[in-house]
């Protein structure tokens, strides 16, 4: 008796476009923006990967985890698929506290060491991590931060 494997093919699917007018999103205050653009009035956490090509130019965004009112969780696994099948050369993650407070969380970090190694391994590097709220906060312009020697925007 003949065993089978399937023969697959992955693609990526729109779902639907959303304008950005900037062409770049090259510093944390425009991912900022970006991200308050699709998260206004999220009454959850959301964390969006956004994929982006080597000039910084958006490739394509995911929402790829809802959370609760103060947490949300996803595995590398989860946070690089979409930027591997559109040919990311980096990715940004970005995620929202609808405390309005914008303290990274010590799971924020986690994450966010883990997603900066595996972006290592699969040489699509994490450009930055920004939490948004009242204000914003960027990983990369943390100097403080244990992952703001990642390779961040140029």
């Amino acid at each position: 008796m003949e065993k089978y494997i399937p023969l697959v093919r992955l693609s990526v699917i729109k779902e639907k476009e959303i304008p950005y007018a900037a062409g770049t999103i090259n510093n944390p205050e425009k991912v900022a923006e970006f991200a308050r653009n699709i998260l206004n009035g999220a009454d959850r956490e959301h964390l969006l990967v956004l994929s982006i090509d080597s000039k910084c130019r958006p490739l394509a965004i995911e929402i790829v985890s809802i959370g609760t009112v103060n947490a949300t969780m996803a595995e590398p696994r989860e946070t690089f698929k979409h930027a591997v099948l559109a040919g990311a050369a980096g990715i940004i993650l970005a995620h929202n506290h609808p405390s309005g407070d914008c303290t990274p969380s010590e799971e924020d970090t986690i994450i966010t060491k883990r997603v900066n190694e595996a972006g290592k391994l699969l040489g699509i590097p994490l450009k930055d991590h920004v939490i948004v709220g009242d204000g914003y906060f960027s990983y990369h312009e943390n100097e403080s931060s244990d992952v703001s020697n990642h390779d961040g925007f140029l």
